[in-house]
């Protein structure tokens, strides 16, 4: 996975959640500042400048995270692992705007949104973050960079039983 990219998967007791969080840990300073102000004042836009000015140095860099869309060879740069398809019972690739709903949100565990996916799709999950998101308008209650940032979620089930 590269990116902005969360792989949730239903073990049955458990759910195992790998994030690519390397974009996050990149501007760690200029992200806090620009989380500190109120959305839409001209400081915010500012400090937002900043942080991507200083994120994009990070892009597609050894140290930095990886974004394959502007550079194919990212793919080298991948986080990848394996797991045993007779304990998946169901997966999600997400991306931040969608996994807003259990971070920083809480309004869903894991095992809710994998629950959510199953009974309602992913246009319901990208829903429930997009109400969400519009209860905290300023992004005070919640503070982030964005606030809505796009939101994909992808669901799989069916996997094969020993």
């Amino acid at each position: 996975m590269l990116g902005d990219v969360t792989i949730v998967l239903d073990l049955g007791d458990e759910e195992f959640v790998v994030t690519d969080d390397r974009v996050s840990r990149t501007a760690v300073a200029e992200r806090a500042a620009a989380d500190a102000l109120v959305a839409g004042s001209p400081e915010k836009v500012a400090a937002l400048v900043r942080m991507k000015h200083t994120e994009l140095a990070a892009r597609n860099v050894p140290g930095g995270y990886w974004i394959a869309a502007s550079d194919p060879t990212a793919a080298e740069h991948a986080l990848t692992g394996e797991a045993s398809l007779t304990r998946v019972r169901r997966v999600a690739i997400l991306t931040d705007g969608s996994t807003r709903i259990v971070d920083p949100f809480k309004q869903y565990d894991w095992r809710d949104v994998l629950d959510l996916l199953e009974t309602a799709g992913p246009t319901a999950l990208i829903t429930e973050v997009r109400a969400t998101e519009a209860t905290d308008p300023n992004g005070t209650r919640w503070p982030r960079n964005k606030l809505s940032d796009d939101a994909t979620a992808v669901y799989c089930d069916g996997f094969p039983r020993a």
